[in-house]
């Protein structure tokens, strides 16, 4: 399994976790950021200790992934005919203590694996809402053959 650092046009951007004396805050996304994509779709999902949420790609759609609370391994696969990182993994450690948001241009194969101990959650900026007559999205096992990776 070959993992690479860099998946082209994927971008990790560390968030501002400001804490004080009554918690804390984590700014994720602002108009006014130079990465500012837009958004058509923003939601929250929760994944159980252990368990995989693999393969998604989109035709369209930029995700925008970042950790609410716990730990996660993000995974991605670039299949990408005209892309110089083709055929390249690339795994991606998303958690409350060291937030970051990370986007996945339209195209590449995403998954997570909740590597914490407790059940955790990711917020998703998707750059077009969910469409459920014609959806902007492709899915594969997570124990598929296509793509050179195991959970």
């Amino acid at each position: 399994m070959d993992v690479t650092k860099d998946i082209h046009d994927v971008k990790i951007i560390p968030l501002k976790l400001l804490p004080n004396e009554r918690g804390r805050l984590m700014e994720v996304q602002r108009s006014d950021d130079s990465h500012f994509l837009g958004f058509g779709q923003a939601y929250v999902t929760a994944t159980r200790p252990g368990f995989v949420k693999a393969w998604y790609r989109h035709t369209k759609q930029v995700d925008q992934i970042a950790a609410v609370n716990g730990l996660f391994k993000l995974v991605l696969f670039d299949s990408r005919r005209e892309s110089t990182s083709r055929g390249k993994l690339q795994e991606i450690i998303l958690g409350e203590l060291a937030p970051k948001l990370v986007q996945i241009p339209s195209g590449v194969w995403h998954g997570f694996k909740n590597i914490g101990e407790n059940e955790a959650f990711l917020l998703h900026l998707n750059t077009v809402p969910f469409n459920f007559q014609n959806p902007d999205e492709e899915r594969l096992s997570m124990e598929t053959e296509t793509i050179p990776y195991v959970w």
